[in-house]
């Protein structure tokens, strides 16, 4: 089965009201979807950028776990779209870069309906 590791590019540094309140929240949707997945047989792995300093923190995990694929989900109804758009969307962009340096897939997901995920290799839905 395939290697995904999954993660967000929320950093809770990068929203100086949220870090200024110091109440994190955990990435729930990211954390949905990576149970989805290894509830259907695929090894997953997480990767919480919650309370990280940036987008590089990344790398040595890229580096040590070779995922085949990563998936950046977040929730686009809450802070995408909201709060810190643009320190979180560059944030995001920069680990697009740096997924592309080591893996062969990569997908970018942003929830704002219910999670429906296509299965590429039967093409048929998951749920």
């Amino acid at each position: 089965m395939s290697k995904i590791l999954f993660s967000h590019s929320y950093y809770y540094k990068l929203d100086p009201k949220q870090w200024k309140n110091k109440m994190p929240f955990p990435p729930l949707g990211t954390l949905y979807a990576a149970s989805l997945l290894r509830e259907k047989g695929f090894e997953v792995a997480l990767f919480d950028t919650n309370l990280l300093d940036s987008p590089n923190s990344i790398v040595p995990i890229l580096e040590k776990s070779k995922p085949q694929y990563l998936v950046i989900y977040d929730d686009g109804f809450n802070y995408l779209t909201k709060m810190c758009l643009t320190n979180m969307r560059e944030a995001c962009f920069e680990m697009i870069q740096l997924g592309k340096k080591t893996i062969a897939m990569l997908s970018y997901l942003v929830q704002t309906q219910p999670i429906i995920m296509p299965n590429i290799w039967k093409k048929e839905p998951i749920m």
